[in-house]
This record gives C-alpha cells, sequence and structure tokens, in this order.
C-alpha cells in the first residue's frame, strides 16, 4: 500500500465502541485495528474498564490500546468527525437501509482524504441503538449466514478494517502479455514436443491441442511464462528425439 494510504488511515480514521461490555474484545478489536493500519481507538461509556484484561488480547497492539481515548458520549466521540458510519446487525433499522463495508468501504476512504472518519460500534448484546444510528450518515451491515447472523465485537472490526485497508491498497500493476506471435511459436513448439514423447496420439490429437491451447490461453500468460514453457517444449522434444535415437547408450 502507498505510503499516503496508509497514513490516512492511520491518521483519519477512528473506531468508536460504545458501550463495550467485555474488556478482552476491546483488546481483539485493538489487535484487528493494527493488523489493518489503524491506529485511533475512543471508548464511549466504559465504564469500570479494564486495561489488564483487554491487553491480555491485544498481544502487539497494546500501544493502540494505550492510547484510547475515553469519552461520555457518542456525540462526544464524533463531535469533530466529517463521517460517521455506524454498524448495525439490521439493515432495516438504519435510516435508507445498510451496505456491506465493502460498498462503503471506497466512501470512506474518499472522505478521509480531508476529513476525521468514525467507524461506530455498539455495544456486543444488542448494537446501537435507533437513537445513537441518527448520528450516523451511513450504516454498515455485515452479510452472514442465515443460520447465525450474530457476530463478536472484534470479528465486526476486523472485517470493517480489513475491507477498509483493502480498499486503500493500489491496484496490482498491469502485465504486459505475450504477443498472438509469441503464443503461436508456444502451440507449434509444444506440439512438437508432446508429439516427441508420444503424449498425441491419431484423431485424438487435434482435440487435445485445442483443448491445451484453451488452458493456456485463459492463464494470460506473459513472455516470461512463454519462454518458460518454450523451455519445456524443447526439451520434451530433445528427450523424445534421444529415446528413438540408434545411437543412445
Amino acid at each position: 500500500m502507498a505510503e499516503s494510504a496508509a497514513a490516512t488511515i492511520a491518521s483519519r480514521v477512528r473506531v468508536v465502541l460504545v458501550r463495550p461490555r467485555e474488556a478482552q474484545n476491546v483488546g481483539a478489536a485493538a489487535r484487528a485495528m493494527k493488523n489493518m493500519g489503524l491506529a485511533r481507538l475512543v471508548l464511549v461509556d466504559a465504564a469500570g474498564f479494564d486495561e489488564g484484561r483487554a491487553a491480555v488480547l491485544a498481544v502487539h497492539a497494546r500501544d493502540v490500546l494505550a492510547a484510547r481515548r475515553h469519552v461520555a458520549s457518542l456525540g462526544e466521540a464524533v463531535a469533530d468527525c466529517g463521517l460517521v458510519v455506524g454498524t448495525s446487525g439490521r439493515a432495516s433499522a438504519a435510516r435508507g437501509g445498510a451496505a456491506t463495508p465493502r460498498a462503503l468501504a471506497p466512501i470512506v476512504l474518499a472522505a478521509a482524504a480531508a476529513n476525521d472518519v468514525a467507524l461506530v460500534f455498539g455495544p456486543e448484546d444488542h448494537g446501537l441503538a435507533l437513537e445513537e444510528l441518527k448520528l450516523c450518515q451511513h450504516a454498515i451491515t455485515i452479510p452472514t449466514a442465515d443460520a447465525y447472523t450474530s457476530l463478536n465485537l472484534a470479528q465486526a472490526v476486523a472485517v470493517c478494517a480489513y475491507e477498509l485497508w483493502t480498499a486503500a491498497a493500489p491496484p496490482a500493476p498491469a502485465r504486459t502479455l505475450a504477443s498472438h506471435e509469441r503464443r503461436e511459436l508456444l502451440w507449434t513448439k509444444l506440439e512438437a514436443g508432446l508429439q516427441a514423447v508420444s503424449f498425441l496420439h491419431g484423431d485424438a490429437a487435434p482435440a487435445v491441442m485445442r483443448r491445451l491451447r484453451a488452458i493456456l490461453g485463459r492463464a494470460a500468460l506473459d513472455d516470461e511464462e512463454v519462454q518458460m514453457l518454450l523451455g519445456v517444449a524443447r526439451q520434451m522434444t530433445w528427450a523424445g528425439t534421444r529415446a528413438r535415437s540408434p545411437d543412445r547408450n
């Protein structure tokens, strides 16, 4: 990931946990945050929070845990944020419905370029209240199997953070594919090699070559890959020719 994108995530995006019930979940959430480049943790109305118990599951993210802020209300936690995104297990609970973390990740990143952004998670037992969701411009629902829709708090943080991190990653560099001329050379040499080692037989040979051409065509080979396969074809031709040579010792 480009340094600027990583820095934006770390400096602009905060994770807000509202009334977390279990300190261990907070620690595990901090760990998930650090895995995905997030560094700002805010706890809302977390009376009696036990940092020692949280630290056990934070592991190498104890710095994230130690740098957390405590505030009394969600309004205080997001007061300076240009975008507030809440999470809910019920898509119908949010005004206008809810989107997946993947769908909202680009919106979060775009806002974070010039604004602080809050990802808000409710308590483990029932999530954010409707009054709290009203403070959020967007809502996220994480798709799950119908048999069991409830996610652990730290798991929800991990999924959302992962989608944000993935969305911020630069696209894979474009590959320069082998030219038609090079691919045709490969088919010719490969067919000769397969004939040399007696892989191709009679009337079935054209059909086999068509299947191989289709398989390698789907692979979208680049020049280096074609060169390697040409070497394989040459070696097959050499081995087959040598095996049939009367002078072979």
